[in-house]
């Protein structure tokens, strides 16, 4: 079973902190993921990870943390940002309470990696004394799973949730669109498609999601004792 630190009193977090101080801190965003996948995509993956994670390797599970930084989806309906200096403010106070109630070591696993969204994690990680991992999806190797490179509400993403919440997924709406990379721009890395999507989710099958899911999971147990 996993071990979900908001289904526990106290004096069971008092218990637990005797035998172990690490606690996972999963990150996901309320934003677009084109007209296939809901909202909730991002926050839906991490939290699947964590979860996974505590149940094999026995570490309590932190409520995810819905709001992020989404400064290039922001247009998009259902978007919802914070902006980054609040943002790592935030993270910082939940970072700094872990450590006050008696977490000494936390793992972080976010389903939203925008570039200005993880600065803001590390930013607010450095600027606390806590030992904190940064378990980064990005870093799991996909290439011998997927057919094309892992974007946003593309194959990869869009296997993740065939496999782990099939009832959230839409196929029959889902589109390919190829995003446009501006060389050496600072500003605007990507434009805007029509459908909000930047890949090729068609491409995107359960059983992909399933072998994904399952590496991502084994990557990340070897940075947990």
């Amino acid at each position: 079973m996993s071990m979900r630190l908001g289904d526990l009193t106290w004096k069971e977090v008092e218990e637990y902190l005797k035998r172990r101080k690490d606690v996972i801190l999963p990150f996901g965003s309320v934003e677009e993921h084109g007209p296939h996948l809901p909202l909730s995509t991002d926050g839906d993956i991490a939290n699947s990870v964590a979860e996974e994670l505590s149940r094999r390797k026995g570490v309590l599970v932190a409520p995810v943390v819905w709001y992020g930084v989404c400064n290039t989806t922001r247009a998009y309906p259902g978007t919802i940002t914070a902006g980054f200096d609040s943002f790592k403010a935030y993270v910082a106070d939940l970072l700094r309470s872990l450590k006050d109630s008696g977490f000494e070591k936390v793992y972080v696993v976010s389903g939203h990696l925008g570039g200005s969204h993880v600065c803001a994690i590390t930013e607010a990680a450095r600027s606390v004394e806590l030992d904190v991992l940064f378990l980064d999806l990005r870093a799991v190797k996909s290439d011998d799973i997927l057919e094309t490179q892992p974007f946003h509400a593309c194959e990869a993403e869009t296997s993740l949730m065939l496999h782990l919440h099939p009832d959230k997924v839409d196929m029959s709406k889902a589109v390919d669109e190829k995003i446009e990379l501006e060389e050496f721009s600072m500003t605007a890395s990507v434009k805007l498609t029509e459908s909000g999507v930047w890949g090729t989710p068609t491409k995107a099958t359960k059983e992909k999601g399933k072998l994904l899911f399952e590496r991502i999971v084994a990557s990340f147990e070897k940075a947990i004792k």
